[in-house]
């Protein structure tokens, strides 16, 4: 059965980056809301990833699911990559193949491996040779850890007050304090060995912050979907949530695409840049909520159609012929 919790983060973590994306087009100053997001949003879909795919492992065929990742992530995005090129745009969707290089790895090192010690050494041995390559092209050295963390979870949908209101503690004390945008992977990159104490403590830093978010979200995210689960609009982004996926590739062509143009070719970018205060922590709320829903609404018609539904993704089983357990 699927856990309707773990949706309905899902659905919250797709409209973080949604709004992410909106505040790029319509703040062009840096935003405190911005920095915030991205210490933990990308990392908890990384993390609630890896935790899937502990379960994914436990009931599929290594083969099958190798191919379930493929069809579902590397096909969608290569549409999605040729259709931004139809805008003028060259977008990786650097997330979908991290997710995908992510999994991957996990699935190779469980075959090879001969026990679980084995293959947890292996996996994390990865970690740390990803920090040790100069090229980072999908952000694989910061967001796989999250991956791993989540992959060896035993139920990340049920967190303790305790870890929950201590977490929150040393989430807020470390962004007020400590962080600063330049510790972001986008700024300084993971390449451990280019000035390696002071990105040593930038890579432990944006784990335990990143963490730290992770289990504030989850316990107090569960708690609000534990007390409002049967409200309209928490089951609408459990909805979201199970849409992640097509979202994110949607959301590239309309909020990064056509938003950001319409702003740049407009007078409005003069009057969001004398105002930055109400365009990013007023009018970016707003507008990135409009759009989730209406992006959710169009995915929602262009999967009614058997022709168009599989541009999100699709499976193919293997013949059980051809699958070896």
């Amino acid at each position: 059965m699927r856990d309707g919790k773990l949706d309905f983060y899902k659905g919250l973590l797709i409209w973080s980056v949604v709004l992410g994306h909106t505040l790029n087009a319509l703040t062009p100053a840096e935003n405190v809301l911005h920095s915030l997001l991205r210490t933990f949003d990308l990392p908890m879909f990384m993390y609630i990833s890896g935790y899937l795919l502990r379960g994914s492992i436990a009931r599929h065929d290594w083969k099958q699911l190798i191919l379930n990742k493929f069809t579902n992530i590397v096909v969608p995005a290569l549409i999605w990559m040729c259709i931004s090129l139809l805008f003028g745009d060259k977008c990786f969707y650097y997330f979908l193949w991290a997710v995908f290089v992510s999994s991957l790895i996990v699935c190779i090192c469980e075959k090879i491996s001969s026990t679980p010690i084995m293959s947890c050494m292996l996996v994390c041995l990865a970690a740390i040779i990803f920090h040790l390559i100069p090229l980072n092209i999908i952000n694989i050295s910061f967001l796989y850890p999250f991956f791993i963390i989540g992959y060896y979870s035993k139920n990340i949908a049920q967190i303790g007050w305790k870890t929950g209101w201590v977490s929150f503690l040393i989430f807020v004390s470390l962004f007020v304090s400590v962080w600063q945008s330049d510790y972001s992977i986008w700024k300084s990159g993971g390449y451990v060995l280019r000035n390696s104490e002071y990105m040593l403590k930038v890579v432990i830093l944006r784990l335990i912050i990143g963490m730290a978010g992770i289990y504030t979200v989850t316990y107090f995210g569960g708690w609000l979907y534990d007390q409002c689960k049967r409200l309209k609009l928490v089951n609408q982004f459990v909805g979201i949530g199970k849409e992640t996926l097509s979202i994110y590739l949607l959301q590239h062509i309309i909020v990064e695409i056509l938003m950001n143009r319409a702003v740049n070719n407009s007078e409005l970018s003069t009057f969001l840049a004398d105002n930055s205060l109400f365009a990013g922590y007023i009018l970016s709320p707003i507008v990135s909520f409009l759009l989730l829903f209406l992006m959710y609404g169009v995915i929602l018609l262009i999967q009614k159609t058997k022709y168009t539904k599989w541009v999100f993704g699709f499976r193919v089983a293997i013949p059980s012929k051809l699958i070896v357990k």
